[in-house]
């Protein structure tokens, strides 16, 4: 990585390192230590310090004194946790703010399931990127920051998860959800919203062994 601000260096190695760790780069076991990221990143210990920091404060990483830094495994229950969590702040949301979602929100968010539609079979990674990228978006549209973070907070702790087990996200309500939000019918969307994230409940607990 070149060398610019450490502030954009920290972004670029946590980036770097959460691709990593999502795609299955380390084995669960490996123990990552400032001086091997130093020397993979090619950047000083302060970026890889303060991205250790944030992957850690994220629920990504634990850190081990005297070690370096592990992979949290996320357990069942704290993946059904957040999401009730998610379907709590996410419904709320958007009762309280469908009205700042514009036309040209909804042709955004139209775009994100026709990617999704055009994904390779068997890619459950990308499936999963889609489907966070589509929550995501819609929830930046209310532009409350503070939730915003915790929402992608949630959404990482749960890719790690979705990773690790192989699992796959579907889009079948999302087109569903824009239509009532387009019609105004937001009791109807909300109810959607709430099915569509709820629905990862009966995946884990249905599928509790790793789908391949």
């Amino acid at each position: 990585m070149c060398e610019k601000g450490t502030d954009t260096l920290k972004n670029q190695v946590y980036d770097a390192l959460f691709s990593d760790i999502i795609n299955g780069v380390y084995p669960v076991d490996t123990i990552l230590t400032e001086k091997f990221l130093m020397g993979k990143y090619n950047v000083s210990r302060a970026p890889i310090r303060e991205a250790l920091m944030q992957l850690t404060a994220n629920y990504i990483l634990s850190s081990i004194p005297r070690q370096g830094y592990k992979i949290l495994q996320p357990s069942e229950q704290r993946f059904l946790e957040i999401i009730k969590f998610r379907s709590a702040l996410e419904c709320s949301f958007l009762e309280s703010n469908f009205m700042y979602i514009d036309k040209l929100s909804i042709k955004e968010l139209t775009k994100i399931c026709s990617d999704y539609s055009n994904c390779p079979e068997g890619d459950f990674k990308t499936h999963w990127k889609y489907n966070c990228k589509f929550h995501l978006k819609l929830f930046s549209i209310y532009g409350n920051n503070y939730a915003y973070k915790l929402l992608e907070d949630s959404v990482n702790i749960q890719t790690i998860f979705f990773v690790q087990k192989k699992y796959y996200a579907t889009m079948d309500l999302h087109l569903a959800l824009i239509d009532y939000i387009e019609k105004g019918e937001i009791a109807t969307a909300v109810s959607i919203l709430k099915a569509d994230i709820e629905k990862l409940m009966a995946l884990v607990i249905s599928a509790p062994t790793p789908i391949i």
